[in-house]
C-alpha cells in the first residue's frame, strides 16, 4: 500500500514544531553550606561595651560544589568562596572572606564531565571578629534608644547573627556552558551570642558613665627627668611622669625602679577628668668618686604597667651654680630612699 503526503500535511507538522519552544542544553550546578563549626559564635563584654569574640581557632565553613556539563561538556576550572553578611542591621558583606577562594583548574585531557566536591574554608578569627562586635554594640545602641541603662543591656544575653553563603563560578565547554541552572542553598544562619557582664560592677567616684566603669588600664605611662646641681654640690634628679589610663578618676598605685633593682615604697595616684595622671617627685643622689650615672622609671603595682626609663649622668663634685664645690669627705646628701 502506497502512502502519499500531501504538501499541505507536510507544511502543517513544520509549522506545529516551529511553534514550540526551543529548549537548549543547559549545565546545571548546585552550591550547598553544608556545616559551620562553631554553629554558634560568643561575643564578650566589660559592663559598657562588646570587647572582642570568644573563639580560640578557626571559623569553619563547609560547603559543597556539584556541577554536570551533561553529555558533551567538560569542565575546565572552577571557584567557590564563603560570603557572609550582616544578619542584624544592614545586610553589609563581611570583608575579607574572598581571600578563602578556592580555585580548580583541570588540563586538557584531565577536564570532567561532572564535580561533587566538598571544602572547609577556615576563616581567622581576625576576619569576622570585628563584624561580630560592630553588630553586638549596634544592638546596644538600639537598646539604649529604647531607654535602657547599661546595667539592663549587658545584664542580659542578646542575639544577633550572620548569614553565611557561597559564590562560585564554573568554567566549562560544551553546548550548555552558556546555560547554566544553578540552585543555591538558603543561607546558613549563625547565632551571635552578645554576652552579659559577669565581672565585678564597681562604683565610679566621683560619677560616670551611668554609675559604672570597667576595669583600669594604663594606656601610657611617660617619665621625664630632670637634673638638678644646687650650690651645696648635692645631687638630685626630679621627674615627672604622666600616666594616662582608660577612664577618669582611676586610682593608681606605682613605685619607682632603679637601675640598681631597688625599689621604693608604693605611692597612690587619681587620675584627673582628662583620664590623666602627672606625679612629680624629687629625689637625692649619692655622691661617688666619679659621675653618677644611671636610670630610673615606674612600674604599676595595680594595675600592672611600666614607664620608659629615664636616664641621668652627672657629676656631684663638680661646682654648682654658686661655685660651691663639695670637698671629699665632706657631708653627704640623701640618697635614693629605694629598698
Amino acid at each position: 500500500m502506497k502512502t502519499v503526503t500531501s504538501i499541505k500535511t507536510v507544511a502543517l507538522i513544520s509549522g506545529i514544531f516551529a511553534a514550540l519552544p526551543h529548549v537548549a542544553s543547559a549545565d546545571s550546578g548546585v552550591a550547598t553550606v553544608t556545616n559551620t563549626n562553631p554553629t554558634s559564635l560568643k561575643v564578650l563584654s566589660n559592663g559598657q561595651n562588646y570587647t572582642k569574640l570568644d573563639l580560640n581557632g578557626k571559623f569553619v565553613v563547609g560547603a559543597n560544589l556539584k556541577y554536570d556539563t551533561g553529555t558533551a561538556g567538560r569542565i575546565k576550572n572552577w571557584t567557590m568562596e564563603p560570603e557572609i553578611t550582616h544578619g542584624f542591621g544592614i545586610a553589609a558583606k563581611v570583608q575579607g572572606t574572598s581571600f578563602y577562594k578556592k580555585t580548580v583548574t583541570y588540563s586538557v585531557g584531565n577536564r570532567p564531565k561532572s564535580i561533587d566536591y566538598n571544602w572547609p574554608f577556615a576563616l581567622s578569627v581576625g576576619t569576622i571578629e570585628s563584624a561580630a562586635v560592630s553588630m553586638c554594640e549596634m544592638k546596644a545602641t538600639v537598646l539604649r534608644n529604647q531607654g535602657k541603662s547599661d546595667k539592663q543591656i549587658f545584664g542580659s544575653n542578646h542575639e544577633v547573627s550572620f548569614k553565611v553563603s557561597l559564590k562560585t563560578t564554573v568554567e566549562a565547554s560544551g553546548a550548555g556552558s552558556n546555560n547554566q541552572i544553578w540552585e543555591y542553598s538558603a543561607p546558613k544562619t549563625v547565632k551571635i551570642v552578645c554576652s552579659k557582664f559577669s565581672g565585678p560592677r564597681v562604683p565610679l567616684a566621683g560619677g560616670g558613665v551611668k554609675g559604672y566603669t570597667q576595669p583600669v588600664s594604663v594606656k601610657k605611662a611617660t617619665m621625664k627627668l630632670t637634673e638638678i646641681a644646687p650650690p651645696n654640690g648635692a645631687c638630685k634628679i626630679k621627674t615627672t611622669t604622666a600616666i594616662s589610663t582608660n577612664t577618669a578618676n582611676a586610682q593608681i598605685k606605682y613605685r619607682f625602679v632603679h637601675n640598681t633593682g631597688k625599689k621604693s615604697n608604693v605611692f597612690t595616684a587619681k587620675t584627673a577628668p582628662n583620664k590623666i595622671a602627672v606625679v612629680q617627685h624629687t629625689w637625692d643622689i649619692p655622691n661617688g668618686n666619679g659621675p653618677e650615672n644611671g636610670w630610673v622609671k615606674i612600674e604599676g603595682v595595680s594595675p600592672k604597667f611600666q614607664s620608659n626609663g629615664a636616664k641621668y649622668s652627672m657629676n656631684c663634685k663638680s661646682p654648682g651654680n654658686g661655685g660651691l664645690k663639695v670637698q671629699s669627705g665632706g657631708s653627704k646628701p640623701k640618697t635614693l630612699r629605694l629598698n
